[in-house]
């Protein structure tokens, strides 16, 4: 058996898988479910309180049927199963219990443990087939289970070893805070523990179909994709199907529709953003750093300053001595990072300009412009001086000499304390 080598493996994603009940869809579900276990308390709060167990299957099963179609972040809401999926779950548990039981009675402490073994190992098989054929019977039915693990190998074994693993860690989490809370909250927070489980188990069975979807038969099924409207970006054909490959565990092939895109036709401007989300995730800095040059030029040349701007501060984010393709395009850009409040970034672009480029006509206006900076965003008003000092020296006879003096004299002013009001 070969499994999908077109899909992330799920032993690759077992953080992602992990944390997959904190995307805020999930968190939301878990955290008002968790409250509703304090129906418990009302008058046949005990019935009340199944629902509420109900409620939270069906979520869950929402989870494994997202998961298996390649959605790699939680739906919602609970809206593509029957309503009926949550109570065969809690009948699937309870005749599993029964089995368990049963066969500790008949079959003695030796028997009836390596009997539980097996049901735990075969609990995850069952719970995926009630998720695709959504019969109970059939979930039950043995001959399901070891089709599935005929099927699958070893992936389907250390997926039954991780759900046994998250179950008797959530057990374990439960029993501490019933232990050391008080009875209320320990209600709200073991409940909230064992939602978490069950999301995080279904969202991986439901990951084990989708790997391995061929063979187990299974066609994953696809949104349907949005219709177009005027307002739509251009490219946005082409960022849905860069999207599609990301979610079918292809990001390296996204990335390259998207680079071949940019090469031969230029993109929209959330072609350019995906592309660079893209990079940052396949921690490709050389190809990021020399994409922001290429885009801020591009940018520049559409009068989008501000948004220029931006990509060079994550640029420089990357590599401190970055600057922009063209050495006239740095005051431009710091100038604009100026104005918007981006002290920072306009230094980092303007520091060393005059070693870089020794001979370049724009030295005094740079660097007049970081002494303002520096005097009036960040109050360092000595090195603004020595700065204009140095520029008076080096450029006696630039256009810009008398402004640099002008500015040295404003900040003299400013460093003359008010004379005393005279006394009558």
């Amino acid at each position: 058996m070969t499994g999908s080598t077109t899909i992330e493996p799920f032993w690759q994603r077992l953080r992602a898988i992990s944390l997959y009940p904190t995307h805020l869809g999930a968190l939301s579900t878990i955290a008002v479910l968790a409250l509703c276990h304090l129906v418990r308390y009302l008058p046949f709060g005990w019935l009340l309180d199944l629902l509420v167990w109900v409620a939270l299957y069906k979520y869950a099963f929402e989870c494994l049927r997202a998961s298996a179609n390649g959605q790699l972040e939680p739906p919602e809401l609970a809206v593509g199963v029957e309503d009926d999926l949550g109570w065969k779950q809690i009948w699937l548990q309870v005749l599993f219990i029964v089995f368990g039981v049963l066969g500790l009675v008949l079959l003695g402490p030796v028997g009836g443990v390596l009997l539980l073994l097996l049901l735990g190992v075969a609990f995850p098989g069952a719970v995926m087939s009630l998720a695709m054929e959504e019969s109970l019977l059939r979930a039950l039915n043995p001959g399901k289970w070891l089709a599935i693990f005929a099927r699958l190998g070893w992936p389907y074994l250390a997926v039954a070893a991780l759900c046994l693993v998250i179950f008797f860690s959530q057990a374990y989490a439960q029993a501490f805070a019933a232990a050391f809370l008080p009875d209320l909250l320990a209600l709200l927070v073991t409940g909230f523990i064992a939602h978490y489980a069950i999301v995080a188990t279904f969202h991986l069975m439901g990951y084990l179909i989708y790997q391995y979807h061929a063979e187990i038969g299974y066609e994953p099924v696809r949104a349907p994709a949005p219709l177009r409207r005027a307002n739509d970006d251009p490219d946005q054909g082409l960022l849905d199907e860069a999207a599609q490959r990301v979610r079918d565990g292809k990001p390296d092939e996204a990335r390259e529709l998207i680079a071949t895109h940019l090469r031969t036709r230029g993109g929209s401007e959330a072609v350019h953003a995906q592309y660079r989300k893209l990079l940052a995730l396949g921690g490709q800095r050389d190809e990021q750093l020399r994409h922001g040059r290429e885009w801020i030029s591009a940018l520049l040349a559409q009068d989008k300053d501000r948004r220029a701007v931006d990509v060079a501060r994550e640029c420089l984010e990357l590599d401190p001595a970055f600057e922009p393709a063209q050495p006239d395009q740095v005051a431009r850009l710091a100038q604009k990072a100026a104005d918007a409040g981006m002290s920072q970034v306009a230094l980092r672009l303007l520091s060393g300009f005059h070693q870089r480029h020794p001979k370049h006509r724009d030295i005094p206006r740079n660097y007049l412009l970081a002494a303002k900076v520096l005097a009036e965003r960040m109050g360092k008003d000595a090195e603004a001086r020595a700065l204009l000092d140095q520029l008076a020296r080096a450029y006696p006879e630039h256009p810009l000499a008398g402004d640099i003096a002008a500015y040295r004299q404003f900040l003299d002013k400013l460093a003359v304390p008010a004379s005393a009001p005279a006394q009558p």
